[in-house]
């Protein structure tokens, strides 16, 4: 039998196409929603994004759990394309056992660093950004990161 870690990253690894065929659209879907157009061009262009996307969830308080999750999510996938677009890295399932980030789809891999093992959770940075009291700042967090990043 294997181990339960072994377990949890084959679910994950087995759920990463349907993930990854779904981040793409449902990003372009909630860009589009907030008002942001044209949208689809989040998707080669999301740092240029970045101060519309602010200017629409500084405000935004979610009580409902349902669509709390559902911005979380779409966040999410918002600040991982930014960060895969912008450090030229990419969409995986993290397989290094003893990472904090292990069995998560996380970014990383990233050829505009000096450092190709960095990994970020766009879902907890996410997460971070939408439990932020408002009006909440995105520009700052992800500043933050770069920095983490950038070393």
């Amino acid at each position: 039998m294997l181990p339960e870690h072994a377990i949890q990253l084959e679910q994950r690894k087995k759920g990463f196409e349907d993930f990854f065929n779904e981040l793409m659209p449902a990003l372009v879907d909630f860009i589009e929603k907030i008002g942001i157009n044209p949208a689809h061009q989040v998707l080669n262009q999301a740092e240029k994004y970045v101060p519309f996307v602010e200017a629409s969830l500084r405000d935004i308080v979610v009580a409902d759990k349902g669509d709390r999750v559902w911005l979380l999510t779409r966040v999410g996938y918002f600040i991982g394309e930014y960060f895969s677009q912008k450090y030229g890295g990419c969409w995986y399932v993290n397989d290094i056992c003893d990472s904090r980030y292990f069995a998560r789809y996380v970014v990383g891999k990233f050829s505009k660093t000096n450092n190709m093992a960095t990994m970020i959770d766009p879902f907890e940075i996410a997460q971070v950004y939408v439990d932020t009291p408002v009006p909440r700042e995105m520009t700052v967090l992800l500043a933050e990161v770069d920095a983490q990043i950038g070393k």
